[in-house]
């Protein structure tokens, strides 16, 4: 009787540990999405913020302008939309 209860509480010992490993798994993950959600972010803001500087100074050539002006209206609708 004593060697099943002892087979019985290993058995739950392990089923909590498996339950608490999934939950700091979860946590993980979530934590991981947040943070390259921040990170895109940032690169984001970090490319308009170059792109505007390019332009307030017009330090690049006159064709580029265009392409960052293109650049600059799609980041905008990136902006506006919520999806950064």
């Amino acid at each position: 009787m004593e060697n099943y209860q002892n087979k019985h509480m290993r058995q739950i010992e392990h089923a909590a540990k498996q339950v608490e490993a999934r939950e700091s798994k979860t946590k993980n993950n979530n934590m991981r999405r947040v943070w390259l959600q921040r990170q895109n972010n940032s690169n984001y803001r970090n490319e308009y913020d170059r792109m505007m500087g390019h332009l307030g100074h017009y330090k690049v050539p006159f064709k580029s302008i265009s392409q960052l002006e293109a650049r600059d209206e799609r980041l905008r609708k990136l902006f506006s939309s919520g999806n950064v």
